[in-house]
């Protein structure tokens, strides 16, 4: 059903009330509460959406810490949900299809490692495959708060852009490190300076397994993560 100007303000007030500040959960809640009061609406024509949340649908829940423990729930699954997504997103570059893209991908860096034997492509690749992510959940951090300023939603956050935020920093965080401890590594260890300059395989593995980071982050970014409404 569409509610008038004022019942959805009153909405947005209780939900606001309760501290939900992220769109998944604002959006889950607010199609609960929405759907629930049509439904009662069937029993009692002349109900009130300000009395059904209070009276009806808060008690439900257990009250206000009732309300404040499933949003905790469900913030915590939403937060699993995408770190599941991560991994098998993951796995998926080797099953069907995308298992001949990995191989092709992986043979072209190949090829071009044994070709060029050009660190600097090596390293510069590498870099784009995880600032790629980075610059893209930034891109739609900038939207996401520009639709915020001229829609007024009644929340300020995307829970799945600020998990990828972090995934995506903590990667360039231990990118950064273990690229500064490879460098003072390759004058120490003669082995490892033969294996990361003069060997093409493992320097395609190197691109490989960055390029699979990047598809992984731009894979997830385009699911939605909600979960079930419960009231326990």
């Amino acid at each position: 059903m569409k509610l008038t100007v004022k019942q959805h303000e009153q909405v947005v007030f209780y939900l606001q009330h309760l501290d939900i500040d992220s769109q998944e959960l604002f959006e889950e809640f607010y199609d609960h509460i929405v759907c629930s009061y049509e439904a009662q609406l069937q029993k009692e024509p002349e109900l009130e959406i300000k009395t059904h949340i209070w009276h009806r649908l808060q008690p439900e829940f257990g009250g206000v810490g009732g309300f404040k423990k499933v949003i905790k729930k469900h913030e915590k699954a939403i937060g699993w949900n995408v770190s599941k997504r991560v991994f098998t997103t993951s796995l998926s570059a080797f099953k069907g299809i995308n298992l001949l893209y990995s191989l092709g991908i992986f043979l072209a860096a190949w090829g071009l490692m044994a070709t060029t034997q050009n660190l600097t492509i090596m390293v510069s690749l590498i870099i784009a495959c995880f600032a790629l992510p980075m610059a893209v959940v930034i891109h739609k951090h900038y939207q996401f708060k520009k639709s915020i300023r001229e829609n007024e939603p009644g929340y300020y956050r995307n829970l799945r852009n600020s998990i990828i935020m972090t995934y995506s920093t903590i990667s360039l965080y231990l990118l950064y490190n273990l690229g500064h401890l490879t460098y003072r590594s390759l004058d120490n260890h003669i082995e490892f300076n033969q294996l990361y300059t003069k060997v093409p395989l493992f320097q395609a593995t190197l691109i490989g397994l960055a390029a699979l980071y990047c598809y992984t982050m731009l894979t997830v970014m385009k699911h939605d993560f909600k979960t079930k409404l419960l009231t326990t």
